[in-house]
């Protein structure tokens, strides 16, 4: 299992700071979401993970950079191949592209119609980028993971794509994911397996869990776990910063499940101690 870093709504250039250092310690991916949520005041927040991943490529050499997850029902399918293609062809072929369809709650906030059919759209969405990226003339050799939760999802991603980005997941639910990935592509065909965890503190953790299990689908997510209460999703499903050795004790779960890559999500830390808990995993 390969070990990767993700985190959301930073300025550009202390991206490129945490990118040069993650792929110091030998860190192999970097994954950025897509934002664009919008405050109580009206204010849209967040950063552009496609041009904050090219000042991260001019900066690096071996690290993988991937947005994790564009937002299909923002996007048009020929710009995202052009996007994703460009930085394909400016990394070397370090780019890796996730996509997702979204969630509802977002949807109504921009007044964007919700897909009656998250699948389906999907589906759809993957069949037209794909369709589209075969006719770049440079750059197409991208991969293209889906967003998922449900085991449909993850079934699509695992057919139709090459790989899913999961989130939220306990060790247990992950092994089976897992190994959903791998009973729906057989013997002869990889896909991807992409987990982000959280690590941080209950002061940065529980608000995050709060504010996911107040959208339909996750809170579905983590009622499928047996995860109740944002308390108990914290406790399943993400890493106390403050005690290194079990850090280090559920990586080691994490990793006899068969995952890809886990990504250490370090939202909401302070610098400093980011690169404490980084420092310490890698060299686990």
């Amino acid at each position: 299992m390969q070990l990767g870093v993700c985190v959301r709504d930073l300025p550009v250039t202390d991206v490129v700071g945490l990118a040069r250092q993650a792929e110091g310690l030998g860190y192999s991916h970097l994954y950025l979401p897509e934002g664009g949520q919008v405050d109580n005041e009206g204010r849209l927040l967040g950063r552009d993970p496609f041009v904050t991943l090219s000042a991260v490529f001019e900066a690096t050499t071996t690290l993988v950079g991937a947005v994790g997850v564009a937002q299909a029902i923002f996007q048009r399918m020929p710009q995202l191949a052009l996007r994703a293609g460009t930085l394909a062809e400016q990394s070397g072929g370090r780019f890796d592209l996730g996509i997702g369809v979204s969630h509802r709650e977002l949807a109504a906030r921009f007044e964007v119609p919700f897909p009656t059919s998250p699948l389906a759209t999907v589906r759809h969405c993957l069949d037209e980028l794909k369709d589209w990226r075969g006719r770049l003339r440079f750059g197409n050799d991208f991969p293209v993971l889906v967003g998922a939760l449900g085991p449909k999802m993850v079934t699509l991603g695992a057919t139709h794509g090459d790989g899913v980005v999961l989130n939220w997941l306990t060790p247990a639910t992950a092994a089976t994911t897992v190994d959903t990935v791998r009973a729906a592509t057989g013997p002869y065909r990889k896909a991807q397996t992409v987990l982000y965890i959280r690590v941080g503190t209950a002061a940065t953790l529980r608000p995050d869990a709060v504010g996911y299990d107040q959208m339909a689908n996750y809170h579905q997510h983590f009622m499928a776990q047996g995860l109740a209460d944002p308390e108990a999703v914290v406790a399943g499903t993400c890493l106390d910063s403050g005690d290194l050795g079990a850090v280090r004790a559920a990586i080691d779960a994490y990793a006899e499940t068969g995952l890809d890559v886990l990504c250490l999500y370090v939202h909401g830390l302070e610098p400093a101690e980011r690169t404490r808990i980084l420092t310490a995993v890698a060299g686990r």
